[in-house]
């Protein structure tokens, strides 16, 4: 007659586990020959080295040692070990193992044999010569359904049990999972926080080797300790994962496809990128009246003034240097009967030391501001465009317009001390200060710049306000009639266009600071979506290693608007990476 295997793989596990429950030793050689009871058996599954990790048939083994193994379609257990087999997962009182786990082609596990020595409530221990034995291990004990606190594990047992201290009763608990116990390296780990307090308080959470990815291989020991708000503190709370196998990800590529937007990320090679060539593209423009010179005027004056009609912008941006409170004005007077005037866009931010402060609201106000309605300017009189708040010695005030003017006006900037009315006279009498020779002012053509780069298959980079590269605007102080080359080009609005010219990739675009510290602000137009951006987040970007997140898109075509904010240095480098497949924001 014959039998299957299984039958005769059972039958063998009966007669084995009759003939040795009342011994509780299992040695296994170096070769892989197992002695129960001091004779050798033969098993159906052989033992196996994984590199020094020793497997065993986890039914053979569990049987030889006298522990029942029970069976629920694709679910194995042993002791506190279950195996289920149709993910390779493994858990012991109901809490996931990362580890080696081999199936044979009949669906036969093999597994670490500390792991398996512990489930089984025995201890595997190193014999002379290489071989290992199982001791301890309680003969005829049923599988464990419960989960109650583990013993403590042998040395060298595997660490990716999760074990929760004993806590005091009252204190809050702290518990945590993740979708998996083995990750390939640069693949995105998910935790699950499920700590809690009995009291039902807030909890505050200190974590200890969280990191959302892993790129090195090995184990990687992850701790939780929460705090309530009366002060308890939870026991620690530990899992550990492994990480094995080809890399998903490199951490490049990672930061690429997850960074969120206005993240930093390590990139050390961006400097070294190619420069992107940027077509200047036929537009429409119109004049910028700049005003930073003198920067810090310590007496009332008129800092800049010019005749404009039209279109025009006017950025100015002073600090107070004044022994009492004043303020900075922006004011027109009509030069043309019938003259007026319309704001089409405006931003400011006054009353602060905050050089970058002023720089960056000053510019996000602008990119999200609305304007005004048409205003008619009087045949006599000053008509104020902008009033800044009350200014201290120190403190400072930037304002960004766009205007309209129907006919000709003076415009003024103006620092007027507290006190002193602000009419057509006392536009008269003040001073016409002259410029500081570290900052700049004038009227230059071409406020805005309207660019497109074409991206292809590798890292490119565009950088702005290096007066190389990006020239600078010439122009002229209408006051002095000095020729004057706006430095940076503060003030001017970059209309980027970024095409993508390989087909089945999308771009991710960054932002790298490169003379110093900056913060500011950018526009992303996309399709039917537009994004204001704060550059950073939070701070300041300091390091040129480390851009910023910008967007990810797999259109062929978008566009950013960029203006360089006073209080920061320059040059700036938008970076742009291809990337294969397609990415969204």
């Amino acid at each position: 007659m014959i039998f299957s295997r299984t039958l005769r793989t059972f039958a063998l596990l009966a007669l084995l586990s009759a003939s040795v429950a009342e011994s509780s030793e299992l040695l296994v050689s170096p070769a892989g020959t197992v002695t129960v009871g001091g004779r050798s058996v033969q098993l159906n599954t052989p033992a196996q080295f994984s590199g020094e990790t020793l497997l065993l048939p986890l039914r053979e083994t569990a049987a030889l040692l006298g522990r029942p193994v029970q069976q629920n379609g694709t679910l194995i257990q042993a002791g506190r070990l279950v195996v289920q087999l149709s993910n390779r997962s493994m858990t012991i009182d109901g809490v996931p193992y990362a580890g080696p786990l081999v199936l044979t082609p009949g669906g036969d596990p093999l597994v670490d044999a500390k792991l398996l020595a512990y489930a089984l409530d025995g201890q595997l221990v190193a014999r002379p010569g290489g071989g290992f034995a199982i001791l301890g291990v309680p003969a005829g004990a049923p599988p464990v359904a419960t989960t109650p606190v583990p013993a403590p594990l042998p040395q060298g047992s595997p660490a990716t049990l999760a074990r929760p201290q004993p806590t005091a009763p009252g204190q809050p608990e702290a518990r945590f999972a993740t979708n998996k116990t083995v990750y390939a390296p640069g693949e995105r780990v998910t935790y699950t926080d499920f700590s809690f307090d009995p009291e039902g308080l807030n909890l505050a959470r200190q974590w200890d080797g969280m990191d959302e990815v892993f790129f090195t291989p090995g184990e990687h020991r992850i701790t939780l300790v929460v705090k309530n708000t009366k002060g308890g503190v939870s026991a620690p709370y530990t899992r550990v994962i492994r990480v094995e196998g080809a890399p998903v990800n490199t951490p490049l590529s990672y930061a690429l496809r997850f960074s969120p937007l206005g993240a930093t990320f390590q990139d050390t090679r961006n400097p070294a990128y190619p420069a992107l060539t940027a077509i200047t593209q036929p537009a429409a423009s119109f004049p910028l009246l700049f005003s930073d010179s003198p920067e810090a005027p310590g007496q009332s004056g008129v800092l800049y003034q010019d005749r404009a009609s039209g279109r025009v912008r006017v950025v100015a941006y002073h600090l107070s240097r004044l022994t009492r409170p004043a303020r900075l004005f922006v004011v027109a007077r009509s030069r043309t009967a019938g003259a007026a005037v319309q704001v089409l866009r405006e931003g400011s931010a006054g009353g602060t030391r905050m050089e970058s402060v002023l720089g960056q609201v000053s510019v996000l106000d602008f990119m999200t501001g609305s304007g005004r309605a048409r205003q008619d300017l009087p045949a006599q009189g000053l008509t104020p465009l902008y009033t800044s708040p009350l200014l201290l010695p120190g403190q400072g005030a930037k304002v960004m317009l766009d205007l309209q003017l129907s006919g000709e006006a003076d415009l003024s900037v103006v620092m007027l001390e507290e006190g002193r009315p602000l009419t057509e006279e006392t536009l008269q009498a003040l001073p016409r200060l002259a410029p500081d020779p570290q900052h700049q002012r004038g009227t230059f053509p071409g406020a805005v710049r309207s660019l497109t780069v074409r991206l292809g298959g590798s890292p490119g980079r565009l950088t702005l306000g290096d007066n190389l590269s990006d020239l600078p605007l010439s122009g002229v102080d209408a006051i002095t009639g000095t020729p004057q080359r706006l430095s940076g080009n503060y003030g001017v609005q970059y209309d980027i266009t970024v095409e993508n010219t390989v087909p089945g990739t999308s771009t991710v675009a960054t932002f790298a600071p490169r003379g110093g510290q900056y913060r500011g602000g950018l526009v992303v137009e996309d399709g039917a979506e537009r994004q204001v951006l704060r550059i950073p987040g939070s701070g300041v970007l300091t390091n040129g290693d480390y851009p910023l997140m910008l967007w990810r898109t797999p259109s062929r075509s978008f566009r950013l608007s960029f203006i360089p904010t006073g209080g920061s240095f320059l040059p700036v480098s938008l970076v742009f990476y291809p990337f294969p497949g397609e990415l969204r924001p």
